[in-house]
């Protein structure tokens, strides 16, 4: 083959040569091209032949070489199984080394948050929050996972140790980040760190900016002396002169007045990092207390304008424990007047104060995930205050009862019955308000079981004897008087009121049985009350006339009284006052006959004819004119008994005194001109000597009974 080859390689170039011979035309330069080409073909050919020398060599080494493989794989084999084990041991040291990096790597990442954080957030609030967040996310990393990942390492040391690892730059790596991060633990301010200490600061930092936010951009909301249906409600830190609308509602009270909106971006952004952080308690705290205090001082000014121009500041805090006792020692001047206030107090208290402040707090906190987080820090801000407004009322409706106190408790559940519709809505009666508005009930209830109490014991007071309401000139009784005007006082300004909370107990006594009940009933007993209180006094007197002329001033005092007011005429009716009246007649028939037939039992004019007959006759004339002057003189001292003994009787009512008194002239002086006119002539003259002569003429007994019953002013009346 090799042979072959050369003899065509030297016949190809003999061909190239004669060919070249041939062309003895061409020039120079292509001829030396064709020489060198020649040479580089031949340089080829011979290391062609070298390399196919040098390939049968390989071959025989190769056939050599692999009849020894099978033997060096046999001794081979367990080092190749060590080989496998050690890359098996370097992937689990760099699994342990990835995780230890990473916490090392979230240390140092701690380290370059602490700058910021124990800086001001006020600065810049927004990269204050996100670094928070990123602390609280890399604290709870390295809580997590340093134990393990310590303990992986520790246990990857042992075990390479154990098995006399040759892989010396891991373990030397595994040991350094073991080292490394047990020095974490170990120095005092990572340990801090972990603890939530830096965290801690920048919580506290943070609730500090919340408070500076709300101190700087709140304040104490003024409030009016009273509600008035006709003005405007103001936001916080606004007021109207003297007065303030109701504000039933949250859609009263204008946003836009509470906090500018970029407030509350910040306070919300403040709120959502704590939440987040699950951190919330201190930041409640601060709120409360900011809030609380802000509620405290608008009360307190509100107290304060009261004051105003008086001699003596009023006693007017509702912040001291008031018990019943305490409430017993106050004077009642002071007292009412406190209750007064109270009344509107509470009601602007309500409607304005606990209203924005709830909206205050709703737009603060309203945001958060839970709902009865908000509406705690609102009941805690609003018990600041109303928890004192309670326990006054308490206190006074739980107070010993007077009639004097029924008004003011009336004025009490008035005031709470206003603020219903808004207690509804600022209180709700639900989760957290439950119990505030639980209290606000029971108050209600002491109330109306106060003045409904109170008017019932004092109607029974009314009808127990009392020996000392007698008057001895049979005039109107001071507890008729009292208890008449009282109750037109309280139809006049109470009457819709009392009659339902008198409804609302007759309906707790008999639980909504059909019962008699209301303000008309309660009146109606109160006046049989005082009727029987005139009769068992009436039963003191031992004269009859003087007792009739009694019951008589008395019962015509209620029907005056009564029918000229407007109110307590037509609860009573017709039927009443006419009962009444026909009673103050049938008395004064009474005391008319008890006087006019004391008189006029001494002329006896029957028994004079017959005297006179018998005098016509001839017979006994002297004795008659004696009978008959003993007749007229006995008048003559009944009269004057009558005018001395009644001189200073009294019927306050001019109609009715006039009435009697000429009804007492009608039956007397007809009869006495009779007397006189008929047995006349047998007796003396007006101005005889001796007490045979006729006293009074008729004119002068009609002046004498027409001056009776004028009290002081009878003329003819004993000095």
């Amino acid at each position: 083959m090799e042979s072959e080859s050369v003899g065509k390689f030297y016949i190809s170039a003999t061909l190239v040569q004669r060919t070249n011979s041939k062309k003895r035309g061409l020039n120079a330069t292509a001829h030396h091209e064709l020489i060198a080409v020649r040479q580089a073909l031949y340089q080829n050919l011979k290391k062609t032949q070298e390399m196919r020398l040098l390939l049968d060599m390989s071959d025989v080494q190769c056939q050599t070489i692999g009849k020894q493989l099978p033997r060096l794989e046999k001794e081979m084999a367990p080092l190749l199984v060590k080989v496998e084990s050690a890359q098996g041991v370097s992937g689990w040291i760099e699994k342990i080394l990835g995780p230890a990096k990473l916490l090392i790597h979230k240390f140092d990442e701690t380290h370059l948050l602490e700058k910021t954080l124990t800086g001001e957030p006020r600065e810049d609030l927004e990269a204050y929050l996100s670094a928070v967040t990123k602390l609280a996310d890399l604290l709870d990393y390295l809580n997590q996972n340093s134990g393990v990942v310590i303990k992986l390492l520790e246990e990857a040391m042992q075990f390479l140790v154990q098995a006399k690892s040759a892989d010396k730059y891991r373990v030397m790596k595994i040991n350094e980040s073991l080292m490394a991060l047990k020095a974490h633990q170990a120095d005092e301010k990572a340990r801090w760190w972990l603890d939530g200490g830096l965290q801690g600061v920048a919580y506290e930092k943070l609730v500090k900016e919340f408070k500076r936010l709300m101190v700087d951009h709140t304040i104490p909301l003024i409030l009016p002396e009273r509600i008035d249906e006709t003005a405007t409600a103001p936001g916080p830190g606004r007021t109207l002169p003297g007065a303030m609308t109701t504000a039933g509602d949250d859609e009263q009270v204008d946003d836009a007045t509470l906090l500018p909106v970029w407030v509350l971006e910040r306070l919300h952004a403040i709120m959502e990092t704590l939440e987040y952080a699950s951190d919330l308690q201190g930041l409640m705290s601060a709120f409360v207390e900011i809030r609380s205090t802000e509620t405290f001082v608008s009360l307190q000014a509100l107290r304060q304008l009261q004051s105003l121009g008086l001699s003596q500041p009023l006693k007017l805090d509702y912040f001291e424990n008031w018990s019943p006792e305490a409430i017993e020692r106050i004077d009642w001047d002071e007292l009412q007047t406190m209750i007064t206030l109270w009344c509107q107090h509470i009601e602007v208290a309500v409607k304005v104060l606990y209203t924005s402040e709830r909206k205050l707090v709703r737009q603060v906190l309203g945001h958060l995930s839970d709902r009865d987080t908000w509406e705690i820090c609102f009941l805690k801000v609003a018990s600041t205050g109303m928890i004192q407004f309670l326990q006054f009322g308490e206190g006074v409706a739980c107070s010993q009862r007077a009639p004097e106190k029924l008004c003011k408790l009336l004025d009490m559940f008035e005031a709470l019955e206003k603020c219903v519709t808004t207690i509804d809505t600022v209180f709700e009666y639900k989760g957290p308000g439950l119990e505030l508005r639980t209290r606000i009930e029971e108050l209600q209830k002491l109330v109306v079981s106060g003045a409904c109490d109170t008017f019932w014991e004092f109607k029974e007071l009314v009808a127990e004897p009392n020996k000392g309401a007698l008057t001895q000139d049979g005039s109107v009784i001071q507890l008729n008087r009292y208890v008449v005007n009282y109750l037109k006082y309280l139809v006049t300004f109470y009457s819709p009121i009392l009659d339902k909370l008198l409804k609302i107990d007759k309906n707790w006594q008999f639980e909504g049985e059909e019962e008699q009940g209301g303000l008309p009933h309660g009146i109606l007993l109160f006046m049989q009350a005082v009727e029987l209180q005139v009769e068992q006094c009436s039963e003191e007197f031992s004269d009859p006339a003087l007792r009739h002329l009694f019951i008589m001033n008395n019962l015509c005092y209620m029907c005056n009284r009564v029918g000229k007011c407007q109110h307590l005429g037509p609860m009573l009716g017709e039927t009443w006052l006419n009962e009444q009246q026909q009673k103050v007649q049938h008395h004064s028939l009474a005391y008319e006959d008890e006087v006019c037939g004391y008189m006029l039992h001494q002329l006896n004019l029957e028994e004079g004819k017959m005297a006179m007959a018998s005098v016509g006759s001839g017979r006994g004339s002297s004795s008659t004119r004696e009978v008959m002057r003993k007749r007229l003189r006995g008048f003559t001292t009944a009269l004057e008994e009558v005018c001395t003994r009644q001189a200073r009787w009294i019927v306050p009512e001019d109609n009715l005194r006039e009435q009697t008194t000429q009804a007492l002239v009608d039956i007397v002086v007809p009869a006495y001109e009779s007397f006189l006119e008929i047995y006349g002539h047998t007796i003396d003259q007006p101005g005889a000597a001796g007490p045979k002569g006729v006293k009074y003429l008729p004119n002068e007994v009609e002046r004498m009974l027409k001056c009776l019953l004028m009290g002081s002013q009878n003329k003819f009346a004993p000095s």
